[in-house]
């Protein structure tokens, strides 16, 4: 059997920045030896040693990838009412082609993947994005996302929504129907897409279930934490809260009463700001204790998807956050949303989680720099 020793001055174990550690990885990429402690690591014969930080690799718990072709097409701050009704400008309007639609998406998943991305939570409205997901390196968990339909009933949305996962799943992607926000959707529709997120659904992780929530003032309305608490059943393997910008403790108190861990709620930060001009309420969300993972959203509303960038946005606006936490949420809390923590989110024996190099880190401050980037090894 080949295997590869790799090592850097830290590695992200357990939890925390540990210094002078070998990750032994056989062919298939299963780590099947951790050494700590090494002395002189980096002159050890036979050892790959690189300048920067070991982690495993991320997990995009939210994004569009469809919408890869719609970068740099609506403008920064307008509020999320004003972004919506872009894009259903754009997407009435476009003359691109399915084909000149998917390249776009294509070429920026293999630049996810090359920068460390291994898994991703990908919410679909359309076909044309098969070809990215098939025979990616990248496991995809496709969540396809319905929204009412002038002139069609909520039945048939539904119907139609089923049949693009089943698409999905003859594949092999794991693919659930899901409502995409109570804003979109009326009663009927909400309460066929929240029945059927455990029994239409992936071979993984059967029941996840993910949903915007809480990211405009002026969308959702008074009744939206009601109507999405009654859309979710109690047995749900998971449930991933998009956005929460203006979600408050009683928002989370709520969903943490009825579904405990099961819940995790993802921030997607660049695009938040290049939204409504700000975060969730992360140090809250700190104190609740409830799980936190990270998103890109996509290239609507992102200059690039990197998860690397995501994670400088939140140093960048929130410094107080240790490097590790900030690391743990784009690792092993992703990989635990998504339904894959048996064998990513962490570097640890048996798993095979990718291993990826995170560049240009300030060692002493134990921050990202700038000109951080994450280079995947294996």
């Amino acid at each position: 059997m080949k295997t590869r020793k790799i090592a850097a001055h830290y590695a992200y174990l357990s939890g925390s920045l540990t210094p002078s550690v070998i990750v032994t990885v056989d062919d298939s990429g299963t780590i099947v030896d951790i050494e700590r402690d090494v002395r002189d690591i980096d002159s050890r014969s036979g050892v790959e040693f690189y300048n920067g930080v070991l982690i495993p690799g991320m997990s995009d718990c939210h994004c569009h990838i469809e919408y890869s072709y719609v970068k740099g097409m609506i403008a920064r701050g307008g509020g999320l009412p004003e972004f919506i009704r872009s894009i259903i400008e754009i997407k009435r309007t476009c003359d691109l082609s399915d084909e000149q639609k998917c390249a776009p998406a294509l070429a920026w998943s293999g630049k996810m993947e090359r920068e460390g991305v291994i898994a991703v939570g990908d919410h679909n409205n359309n076909d044309y994005v098969y070809p990215v997901k098939d025979n990616s390196g990248i496991f995809w968990r496709t969540f396809v996302e319905l929204f009412d339909v002038d002139g069609q009933s909520a039945d048939e949305t539904f119907l139609q929504g089923l049949a693009r996962a089943e698409r999905h799943r003859s594949l092999g992607i794991p693919a659930t129907v899901i409502p995409h926000a109570c804003y979109t959707m009326d009663d009927r529709l909400m309460a066929l897409t929240g029945g059927a997120a455990t029994a239409y659904c992936g071979a993984r992780a059967d029941g996840i279930v993910s949903i915007h929530y809480k990211e405009s003032v002026e969308l959702g309305g008074p009744d939206e934490r009601a109507r999405v608490l009654a859309s979710l059943g109690t047995d749900r393997d998971g449930v991933l809260l998009v956005h929460c910008i203006y979600a408050d403790e009683g928002d989370i108190d709520c969903m943490t009463d009825k579904l405990g861990d099961k819940v995790t709620v993802v921030p997607c930060p660049r695009s938040n700001i290049y939204i409504e001009g700000r975060l969730p309420d992360l140090d809250m969300l700190r104190r609740k204790g409830v799980r936190i993972a990270l998103g890109t959203d996509g290239l609507s509303s992102n200059e690039v998807l990197s998860m690397v960038e995501e994670m400088k946005c939140v140093q960048e606006n929130m410094p107080h956050i240790p490097l590790s936490e900030v690391i743990g949420w784009a690792t092993l809390n992703g990989a635990q949303a998504l339904g894959i923590s048996d064998w990513a989110g962490s570097l640890e024996v048996g798993k095979r989680p990718g291993v990826v190099l995170l560049e240009n880190v300030d060692l002493q401050s134990m921050r990202l720099t700038p000109e951080s980037a994450g280079l995947r090894l294996v």
